[in-house]
Parts: structure tokens; sequence; C-alpha cells
């Protein structure tokens, strides 16, 4: 009974929130309440979903570099409208270094697009959910997203995303598509612009590209040994574009999203991995060429470190990232192995300081 009136009372306050910013909406919008609501509503139930696109990378010389930010803020609003989730602000900086050479493109690197996902999703999944969704607006953020995906599932965590090769989204899309060969800034980005923001959308200068056709890797508006050039940053049929194919194939897409949002909120979560006798390995008292030290140890199946007489234990736990490399808020610290398989010494960065600790015992 306490359970059914809990989940009342979230249903109650997710739509009397939800109404401040869209009257017909369900989901809430993390930026638009304060963190006491924040705190009833980020339960382990709760479903977090994560626009990602990409705020500044060129779409050709007829669209805005915000067009994949516009997209994902876009669909967003459409699941708002039909289910309720907690939908957070849109990731804005993602891993898009194929656009480089066009003025204005921006992306971060590999590793740092992963660890902006894993960290924004540690930050909320220790209020309580469990369950995340990414719409992901983009294709080489694939690989970071199921990287991301990976080790978050070795602390409990679901994630998944949208990727634009799934059958479901790839039936979504083609009835609407009136050449097959297409990728960026091309028919339907294009006819999806023309539904969101037709104001930052200048058809005059829409091309049609097939320049990077059976090409793969690093476009170039001009000629550069190594690259691919495309004057115009289009692949695919921009001058096709028209508002109806935008609204039936942003309808579409929509569905298949919200579908996948729905299988987020039913499906089993992954089982967090004991790592126990593993971190026993690193734990121990170090110091470093100064004479500081810091002393790793467990508590509750994580590993907490203290530096200089500082103890974290209530606050950031190391996390594991890679093989013998591990990051929390304050550090980073990378253990090196000795030929038995010990750990002697590590590597460390805390706040901009690099330097070396050493194992006393």
């Amino acid at each position: 009974m306490k359970k059914i009136l809990l989940s009342l009372c979230v249903l109650i306050a997710f739509s009397s929130m939800a109404q401040k910013r869209n009257s017909q909406n369900k989901a809430i919008y993390l930026e638009d309440i304060s963190w006491p609501t924040a705190q009833k509503l980020l339960t382990p139930d709760a479903v977090v979903v994560i626009p990602l696109g990409a705020g500044s990378k060129e779409h050709g010389p007829h669209l805005p570099l915000a067009t994949d930010y516009l997209q994902a803020e876009a669909y967003a609003k459409e699941i708002a409208l039909q289910r309720n989730v907690i939908i957070t602000p849109v990731v804005s900086y993602g891993f898009y270094p194929a656009f480089l050479k066009y003025p204005g493109s921006t992306s971060i690197n590999f590793a740092t697009a992963t660890n902006t996902v894993v960290q924004i999703v540690r930050s909320l999944a220790a209020y309580g959910p469990r369950r995340f969704y990414i719409i992901n607006i983009g294709v080489s953020t694939t690989p970071t997203l199921l990287t991301a995906a990976n080790t978050l599932a070795e602390e409990g965590i679901l994630l998944y995303y949208s990727r634009y090769d799934r059958q479901g989204f790839v039936n979504a899309e083609q009835p609407f598509r009136t050449k097959t060969y297409s990728g960026h800034a091309d028919e339907l980005e294009s006819s999806n612009m023309l539904m969101i923001r037709p104001d930052l959308v200048d058809m005059r200068k829409a091309v049609n590209d097939s320049s990077m056709k059976g090409k793969s890797g690093n476009m170039t508006p001009v000629k550069i040994d190594g690259g691919n050039l495309n004057t115009s940053g289009v692949n695919g049929y921009a001058a096709l574009a028209t508002p109806e194919k935008g609204r039936k194939s942003m309808a579409a897409f929509a569905k298949e999203l919200i579908r996948e949002v729905d299988s987020v909120s039913t499906c089993a979560l992954p089982k967090m991995q004991d790592k126990s006798a593993e971190y026993k390995l690193y734990e121990g008292k170090y110091v470093n060429g100064s004479g500081k030290e810091m002393v790793l140890y467990q508590k509750d199946g994580k590993l907490y470190f203290t530096w200089d007489g500082k103890d974290s234990r209530n606050f950031f736990p190391l996390y594991k990232d890679a093989p013998d490399y591990f990051s929390s808020m304050n550090l980073n610290i990378l253990f090196v192995k000795n030929e038995s398989g010990g750990v002697n010494k590590a590597w460390c960065q805390y706040r901009g300081e690099s330097f070396w600790i050493t194992k006393t015992n």
C-alpha cells in the first residue's frame, strides 16, 4: 500500500511540474525544478532521458551549426508529451572528428566524450535512478556510448541509446527518403529542420552532393592530403527536402524512440559486479616524492582514497574506467603492476597536479 501511495505522489508531482513548461507534458525537465523536487523524483523507478546533439557542427551551407542540438531538443519535446520521464539538459558536445575542417565545428576526443556521458549518468544515478536513455543525434557518437554503457553496466546501471543503423530507425525513416544515398545534412535532416526551425534554413543554398558515396573518414571543404574532399559538407540530396517529409519522418522516428524508452523502463537491470577481490590488489598506503600519503581502502564494495589526510569516503568513490585505471571527482589514478602482477606504484593526477606514488605496504 505504501508503495502504491508513493507512486501516486510521484505521478501527481510529475503532472504538476510538467505543466509549468507545457500544459500537455507528462515529463519533467530537470533544469526546471529545484533540488528538493529532484530529490522526490529521482527514484530507482525513474527513467532519465538525455538528449545528445552537437551544438556546433557543420551541416552544409543551408543549415545551422546547431542542427543536431535542435533535433535532439525536438525529439525530447515529443517524448515529454507522451511519457512520465525525467529529461536532462541537452548534451551539446560529443565525438565528431570527421567535421573539424569545417569552421565552427567542434568535437571532444573519444575518451572525453565517453567520460562526459559516464559522469553525467553517475551523478544522477547516485540519487536513485538506474535506467537511462540517450537520444543520440549522431553516428560517430555511437562507439562512445557503447563504451559508456559497458562501463556503467558493471555498476548496475542501464544505459541505452538510439542509433540510426538500428533496424527500427531505418524502417522509420526509409519511406520518406526520395534517394537511397544519404548520411549528413541530407534530405531528411534538412526536412526535419524545415519543421523545427524554418527560419534558420536557407534552401536557396541547399545542394545535392554524393561525393562521399562509398567513402569514409574525415571530410574537408578544400583538398587536403588524407582527407575526403566535400566542398558542401552535405552527404545526400538536401535540395529535395520539404517540411512535410520532416513532419512525417520525425513522427516515425519519435515513435521508435518512445518504444525504446518504454523498453528501458521495463527490462532487467544489469547486475552490479562484485569487485572486492580485485580492489584488494590496490588497497594500502602509498607516498609521493614530497612525502604526502595516499591510503586506498574499500567500503561497501567501492574503492575510496584518503589523500594528505583528507578522507573522501562519504563523497567520491574511485570508479574503474579501464584496466588498472580509476577516476573520481578529484583524482585520476593509473596503477602499474610488476612482473608478478602486484601493484607497487601508480601515476596520479589530483586537481591538475601530476605525480607518482609508491606503495609502502
